[in-house]
């Protein structure tokens, strides 16, 4: 063994709190993490990556522990509030790639395709068609884009902004803004994102209506099915390039709010 990982072990051992306040917050935030987060990836494999992280961020000499109550109760607290630090970073970035299975379920459900589910391979539930192939296509963006390593890199600069025993998270009231926020930003993005598609089917609807009265003898039911499923597909065809669009203006969004979450956890923000 050389001398610096020799060194390397005994700053470990000497200072074990500290390491483990650190692995406590990067395995919160890897445990929800989209694409990390699924039931697809062993659980000891997700426990050997973040401690790996962890102990890349240890040894950066970017992490101290404060001065905390020496006992097994103040030492609790610490770390499930570095717990809800990497929890909370987390949920903002899997808050903005579930709008992709909220699109997915309002064009499912004007499609017709309402009672029809497939297995999320992450997640292991069940989830519309659409919102599916959406969550799939986003995520294979995130990674080829180098969006994830982006993520990961803002989540580790949290170390620097955001020190161990630092946060408040417990009667924040700009933190309970930043969620109501995002709640809104979700809710507002999806339904901009679904409006061509679910538009379009909305207009075949009222189209059919009226051919129904003009022609009373036509099984709407058989008609009326086939055409909503193909021009719903369609209008996804067509629309598939703005989705890239959409994917970065997201992750611009993600890392904004990540930002904003990190700054008014402070207990004094400048």
């Amino acid at each position: 063994m050389d001398i610096a990982a020799s060194q390397t072990l005994a700053q470990l051992y000497m200072n074990v709190d500290v390491f483990m306040a650190v692995f406590v917050r990067v395995m919160a935030f890897f445990l929800i993490l989209p694409i990390f987060s699924g039931q697809s990836i062993p659980v000891p494999l997700r426990l050997v990556f973040s401690l790996s992280l962890a102990l890349l961020g240890f040894v950066s000499g970017a992490v101290t522990l404060p001065e905390y109550s020496p006992t097994l109760w103040g030492y609790g607290v610490l770390l499930l509030q570095e717990f809800m630090i990497g929890l909370i970073l987390g949920l903002v970035v899997t808050m903005f790639f579930s709008i992709f299975h909220f699109i997915g379920q309002l064009i499912d459900f004007q499609m017709g395709f309402g009672m029809a589910n497939v297995l999320d391979p992450f997640g292991q539930t069940q989830i519309p068609i659409t919102g599916n192939f959406y969550y799939l296509v986003v995520s294979l963006l995130f990674i080829a884009t180098g969006s994830l390593q982006f993520v990961i890199g803002v989540f580790f600069d949290s170390f620097n902004q955001l020190a161990l025993g630092e946060a408040v998270v417990l009667g924040n009231a700009a933190l309970a803004e930043i969620v109501i926020d995002i709640i809104i930003q979700y809710f507002r993005t999806g339904l901009r994102l679904a409006l061509p598609v679910v538009g379009t089917i909305i207009i075949v609807d009222v189209v059919l209506g009226i051919l129904v009265k003009a022609v009373p003898q036509m099984n709407v039911f058989v008609v009326g099915l086939p055409i909503k499923v193909m021009m719903g597909l369609a209008i996804i065809f067509l629309t598939m390039p703005f989705i890239a669009t959409a994917f970065d203006d997201i992750f611009v969004e993600i890392v904004q709010y990540m930002e904003a979450v990190i700054y008014w956890m402070r207990a004094n923000p400048q």
